[in-house]
């Protein structure tokens, strides 16, 4: 009789054990989880901040070659000056801006420059895509068609 009560309990005891196992083992699974969504958190913050970063780099790249291009135009005009050149009005300094940089000399010279000839004036001093657009009164997916289309700049 007393084998069977301790069989009895021993049963008892196995059971209420593997009761106990399966809710530490629930426990650890839902840690489990929680640390791999954590894990995938982390690789998307990556990205984002690998992209944040590459896009600060373009617009780094963006205003030094804006720079590089605004000292060019301060030299050409210095050497202009020391060849005996007038100085210009404000109007005759955007003319020569529009005809230099922008490629938009005049209104009758406008017509015959293509679109992408301006977008590629526009895009060697350093302008973006949205910076075209706006100056060309443009969409963006426009700029970026004829981009495409006409050869990658």
């Amino acid at each position: 009789m007393l084998g069977i009560l301790m069989s009895i309990i021993g049963l008892i005891c196995i059971v209420v054990s593997l009761i106990y196992i399966n809710k530490i083992s629930k426990k650890e699974k839902n840690i489990y989880e929680e640390m791999i969504m954590i894990q995938d958190n982390i690789k998307d913050y990556s990205f984002a901040i690998e992209n944040t970063i590459n896009s600060f780099d373009d617009l780094i790249g963006n205003s030094l070659n804006k720079i590089e291009n605004i000292q060019e135009n301060k030299i050409y005009n210095a050497e202009d000056r020391k060849k005996g050149k007038k100085n210009l009005t404000k109007e005759e300094v955007k003319q020569e801006f529009k005809k230099d940089i922008l490629g938009k000399p005049s209104k009758s010279e406008d017509s015959t420059k293509t679109l992408y000839e301006k977008i590629i004036d526009l895009k060697n001093i350093g302008l973006s895509n949205e910076e075209i657009a706006k100056k060309l009164n443009k969409g963006i997916r426009e700029v970026e068609i004829i981009m495409k289309m006409w050869g990658n700049i």
